[in-house]
């Protein structure tokens, strides 16, 4: 595989799929995938999930097949220790993330990167919850929200921003860097989440380094119903959302 990376090296490109609008592709996008993975969706138990996966794992193909000029269905991917996809004999890095009709597909080059979406559930302990895996100086930065500015999270937003929203959309954007930086190591589950803290209340689409200097965040605005954040090495690199 012969890598044009050049454009990718000064960006990092993410797409927005929302999934619905391609359910007519699951069935070319199955002709894509190799036999481990026409075998992982056989062992779904809901043909939905299975042909979710199916969806999603061909329109990644699709994508880095794209960027790279090569044939999705020729492209051969590899975990590292932790369960971390890579591509085999590329130096193109990727990451994906999918929660209920949403998924994101990160594209870069000469940096890992990370990305994460969450669906904004409601009904959930969400102090309970952040007592158990926000670290200290995220708890209390939660525990400081006002409730009373749920009515106006819906003005136009501005530079206090973080001031109108609702505690839980902060939860859910706090959760979406947690999970975007452990990705972005290539450590997943490995790394307890209560054990770093992730930049604070910044404007979405405006990057904020970490404390170690060595990665920085960067929130995203998807959907309403979403919340997502992308992380990668420092220094910071525009990011370029994209739909499909």
């Amino acid at each position: 595989m012969k890598d044009n990376l050049e454009p990718f090296k000064r960006s990092i490109e993410i797409w927005n799929i929302h999934l619905p609008d391609h359910r007519k592709d699951t069935d070319s996008c199955r002709t894509l995938l190799n036999r481990e993975e026409i075998e992982r969706a056989s062992k779904f138990l809901k043909p939905g999930d299975s042909d979710g996966f199916i969806l999603c794992r061909g329109l990644l193909r699709r994508i880095l097949g794209d960027c790279l000029n090569t044939n999705p269905a020729e492209l051969v991917f590899n975990r590292n220790a932790q369960g971390k996809p890579f591509l085999q004999d590329s130096r193109l890095e990727f990451n994906v993330s999918h929660s209920r009709d949403r998924l994101l597909i990160a594209v870069t080059a000469g940096r890992a990167v990370g990305v994460d979406i969450e669906f904004r559930r409601s009904g959930l302990n969400f102090a309970s919850i952040a007592k158990r895996w926000f670290a200290p100086e995220e708890q209390k930065f939660f525990q400081t929200l006002d409730p009373s500015s749920a009515k106006e999270a819906a003005l136009t937003r501005g530079s206090d921003h973080r001031e109108r929203q609702k505690p839980e959309e902060v939860f859910f954007e706090i959760w979406a860097k947690k999970e975007a930086y452990v990705k972005a190591l290539g450590i997943g589950i490995y790394k307890e989440l209560n054990t770093f803290a992730v930049p604070l209340g910044e404007t979405p689409f405006f990057p904020s380094i970490g404390k170690d200097g060595q990665w920085f965040f960067q929130t995203l605005e998807i959907d309403s119903g979403y919340a997502a954040a992308v992380v990668s090495e420092a220094p910071p690199v525009p990011v370029n959302l994209r739909t499909l």
